[in-house]
């Protein structure tokens, strides 16, 4: 409703069997005759740099802005960002997922960022049922169902 980007909260993946792998002593991993997987199985709440986040909020606002010019009315709702931080500290994307996504579910009462937004628990369920109330007392619902 107020055309702006929000990070309700970030992840890191859980991999089967890579994960596993590298917790092992490097003399173990050579005697297993095993090829790791990179597997999703879980996910682990985090938090980024504070110096990185204006990249992550520049990656969400170009793609957002590119995503209004693609499609009408463009993202308007949850959204995932997959990225990557190389040695360089520039985050990367490589992929979006235009839905809430497994990392959510690590903040199921919310997490650190919500909470310096909304200053309460705020889960992603939380946050679309406040998007469908505010629309529905600003009468501008139209501007977030497609």
């Amino acid at each position: 409703l107020d055309d702006t980007v929000e990070l309700m909260g970030m992840d890191t993946r859980y991999e089967s069997s890579i994960d596993g792998f590298v917790r092992m002593p490097a003399k173990d991993q050579l005697d297993i005759d095993l090829s790791p997987s990179y597997v999703v199985t879980g996910n682990h709440p985090a938090v980024i740099r504070e110096s990185l986040l204006t990249q992550v909020f520049d990656i969400a606002d170009k793609l957002t802005e590119s995503a209004k010019k693609l499609v009408a009315p463009g993202l308007n709702g949850p959204f995932c960002m997959q990225t990557l931080v190389n040695d360089n500290l520039e985050v990367i994307c490589f992929e979006i997922s235009a839905r809430t996504d497994g990392g959510t579910n690590t903040f199921m009462d919310g997490s650190p960022y919500s909470y310096l937004t909304y200053g309460k628990p705020m889960s992603m369920g939380r946050r679309i049922a406040l998007e469908i109330k505010n629309g529905i007392e600003r009468e501008e619902l139209e501007k977030i169902i497609t």
